[in-house]
């Protein structure tokens, strides 16, 4: 999971939705710049307080992430047998630990990563796009990402996969997280990524 934390920053770094639907790139690349500004203008007041911090990111990360079918694609065949209650604890307990685990990353590099965008690679049905980029890092190689996106309900580009130098964070975590369902069941699993950030963290130092 190491390999995806500089790319969760600009991830984390999505601001708020906005008045007319932008296209798939334009949303990242606006958003981007909205949440780094806030971030500058307080960044004393956030290191002082995380609690406010992570209630930032949740206000201006969770309009432009498909959270519950980022949910349904990272529990799999799980999420079928699952009933709605398991659902909906399951997607807000994960974007819980996304957030607690990675706003803190964000906070502290959120000046020494810079994103190049490339064309914008849009499905012929206009239904899925891929947005990439190049991080470029402050003496480190260059990261490669891109994010996968849908139209939303209230007609938003949201994302719902984020692709790491060829590899999915969905899928990783599916592989995680099934793993630790055949152990421990779907409600201790659910259990387990409700009781903190501890389990995504541990996660990333063993990747």
């Amino acid at each position: 999971m190491k390999r995806f934390l500089l790319p969760l920053l600009l991830i984390l770094s999505l601001g708020s939705a906005q008045a007319a639907p932008l296209a798939p790139d334009a949303t990242v690349k606006q958003a981007t710049e909205e949440i780094r500004d806030l971030i500058r203008a307080n960044h004393q007041a956030y290191s002082a307080d995380k609690a406010k911090f992570y209630a930032v990111v949740d206000q201006q990360l969770v309009p432009h992430f498909d959270v519950r079918y980022i949910a349904q694609l990272v529990l799999g065949k799980n999420w079928r047998t699952a009933n709605e209650d398991q659902r909906t604890r399951f997607a807000n307990a994960f974007k819980n630990s996304l957030i607690r685990s990675y706003a803190d990353a964000l906070l502290e590099n959120y000046d020494s990563v810079e994103a190049e965008f490339q064309p914008l690679r849009l499905a012929a049905d206009a239904n899925d796009a891929t947005v990439r980029a190049k991080l470029i890092r402050k003496n480190a190689p260059p990261v490669n990402l891109a994010f996968a996106m849908r139209p939303g309900s209230d007609g938003e580009w949201k994302i719902y996969d984020v692709i790491i130098e060829n590899l999915s964070l969905v899928t990783n975590f599916r592989s995680q997280f099934n793993a630790e369902i055949k152990k421990s069941g779907l409600d201790g699993l659910i259990q387990r990524v409700e009781s903190g950030g501890d389990y995504l963290k541990e996660s990333a130092k063993g990747a």
